[in-house]
């Protein structure tokens, strides 16, 4: 077995390095008064003071693309936190947050802070 395999996934050695506390789904539902039948669908950044979320992120040579929308269904999902906090990068004071969805709304719930 490699070392890597041993150390744990690329997005949790990330985590490792941001300090994040490893949380089981179930956990983050159960702290939100998200419903349990809830399904996963990724993350997502939010800015809180404004309550938007990242809906476009382009980052072109010579122009940086954001776009922002307020309803977190039309929000970028971002398949795995490394890639969420990548985009912190770009945007400042946005934070992860887990998207989760029901038949009637899509949820969401803090994961971690981001760049400032």
């Amino acid at each position: 077995m490699g070392q890597a395999k041993r150390r744990g996934s690329r997005d949790q050695r990330v985590a490792e390095r941001l300090g994040l506390i490893e949380r089981s789904l179930d956990d983050i539902k159960k702290e939100t008064g998200i419903p349990s039948e809830a399904r996963f669908l990724g993350y997502g950044l939010h800015l809180e003071a404004s309550d938007e979320f990242l809906a476009l992120l382009e980052d072109l040579p010579d122009v940086l693309k954001k776009g922002w929308v307020k309803d977190p269904q039309n929000a970028k999902v971002f398949g795995s936190i490394r890639e969420a906090f990548n985009a912190t990068r770009l945007c400042e004071r946005a934070y992860v947050v887990g998207q989760f969805d029901t038949a009637e709304q899509t949820w969401v719930a803090p994961v971690a802070g981001g760049a400032k």
